[in-house]
């Protein structure tokens, strides 16, 4: 009888300590590098919107500053960039408009996210 309840106990326990561990792991660090852009906005698609400001969600062609290329980036729902000392979204930047980008790729994701985008004049 009192093995039982040492097995159950071991059981018990081994049955708690694997969601504990996933939760872990889930709030490790991840290791997605941040890459900086800059440069001229293309194009700029936008998916669908919701009811609230900064619901918005699409992305930007961005054609990088001293002729290296494009780059397609992903601006997730709820990302507010930033212009001057205000905050926009999506809908309000428009073709032309020099940007300064922060954009990670998340796992399983197809295009980088934008984390920070302000817009400004080139330096």
């Amino acid at each position: 009888m009192k093995r039982l309840r040492i097995v159950g106990i071991l059981l018990l326990c081994a049955g708690l300590s694997g969601p504990l561990v996933s939760l872990a792991m889930a709030g490790a660090a991840s290791k997605a590098a941040v890459q900086p852009y800059a440069g001229q906005i293309k194009s700029i698609k936008v998916d669908k919107c919701g009811l609230q400001p900064g619901s918005c969600e699409g992305s930007v062609i961005l054609a990088k500053a001293g002729g290296g290329g494009e780059v397609t980036l992903a601006i997730n729902p709820g990302t507010w960039l930033k212009r001057g000392d205000q905050f926009v979204t999506i809908d309000e930047l428009g073709v032309g408009n020099y940007v300064k980008v922060e954009a990670v790729q998340l796992p399983g994701q197809q295009l980088q996210q934008i984390t920070v985008l302000s817009t400004g004049s080139e330096d």
